[in-house]
């Protein structure tokens, strides 16, 4: 069921779920540019072959004393079929309702307003939150791959050397985020990749402060790109190919640098299991900060292709040729005449 413009019940006579509206940017003033957003987004879901999805849409928990809580999603996709969500921000206590009751109300809200289109959702929360975790579990979802958050250093950074003659640290653009695209899909596997849905177009709207691409020629060693699932501006995902390159050893202090200096309070996101990643973030000061789990639900479904008719005979019709009630025929006699 969508909620749309109408105000929806929550599983709580006294919580109630309704769209964000002018109302409710009183209690919710950093929630501005969402409400003019969702406005956006009308439009994008009447036009979806014109207009790309880009544009957050907020739910909100109101109880009996006023707004209570809100979530917000947006899309990770221009075609608009994989949506994140975040976690809700609560800004008090109910004494009618739990918060893990309020959590899953605004949740599984979210989740149902989304429109035709939407064919998954993705979430991530701290690895070391099991309530958090369990609720999503119970909502559906299913964890797909953990990553690592690290902190920048506390001290601004040290010159590094300038990069090798043959590398260069590229701004994201059109050309190379093509070059970039196998590599930020090799970290990922099948099902991961079938549930964001994304295509190389995608990574245009990753690009910002601090963000560009390691090129040794016309090979992509290393990425940075905005971490959009979580919506966040001051958290960019760092990858590299499945394969550890040398010349990263010499080359990623000078990008760590230049990511320093475009986004001094940017926390980086790595895959939790690279090793040589995480040394070489370790040797230029950055500290380890929290795990995080990212979870996905799926409205997919398997595609089967169509059974051939000539190869889907039945065993009578296969075996009825052989006739082994039909009359035999004569062996030929091996004796002598």
């Amino acid at each position: 069921m969508a909620l749309g413009d109408v105000m929806t019940q929550g599983p709580c006579s006294s919580l109630k779920v309704e769209p964000l509206n002018p109302t409710h940017l009183a209690w919710f003033p950093q929630l501005q540019s969402v409400l003019l957003g969702g406005l956006i987004a009308r439009l994008e879901q009447r036009f979806p072959d014109l207009l790309p999805s880009r544009s957050p849409r907020c739910v909100v928990g109101v109880d009996a004393e006023g707004p209570l809580a809100a979530a917000v999603s947006h899309p990770i996709n221009r075609r608009g079929s994989c949506w994140t969500l975040h976690w809700p921000q609560q800004l008090r206590p109910s004494a009618q309702v739990s918060r893990r009751t309020v959590q899953r109300t605004l949740l599984q809200a979210a989740v149902q307003r989304g429109e035709h289109q939407v064919r998954s959702w993705v979430i991530r929360c701290p690895a070391a939150d099991a309530d958090a975790i369990a609720l999503l579990r119970e909502l559906g979802f299913q964890p797909l791959r953990p990553f690592q958050v690290w902190l920048p250093p506390s001290m601004p950074p040290k010159a590094a050397a300038p990069l090798s003659p043959g590398l260069a640290w590229q701004p994201i653009n059109r050309r190379n985020a093509q070059r970039l695209w196998p590599l930020e899909q090799g970290g990922c596997f099948s099902h991961l990749r079938q549930i964001t849905d994304r295509h190389w177009l995608d990574l245009l709207d990753r690009r910002g402060a601090g963000c560009g691409v390691l090129l040794a020629g016309d090979t992509v060693l290393a990425g940075c790109l905005q971490l959009n699932e979580r919506g966040q501006a001051c958290q960019l995902e760092l990858m590299r190919d499945v394969a550890w390159d040398p010349r990263l050893d010499q080359a990623l202090p000078y990008v760590l640098q230049r990511i320093q200096c475009s986004q001094p309070a940017a926390n980086l996101v790595t895959a939790l299991d690279d090793a040589p990643m995480a040394e070489c973030l370790l040797g230029q000061g950055w500290t380890r900060g929290e795990e995080q789990l990212l979870l996905g639900r799926s409205l997919w479904r398997r595609q089967t292709t169509p059974r051939n008719a000539q190869l889907s005979r039945s065993l009578d019709q296969v075996f009825g040729r052989l006739r082994p009630q039909g009359q035999p025929f004569p062996s030929p006699s091996l004796g002598r005449r």
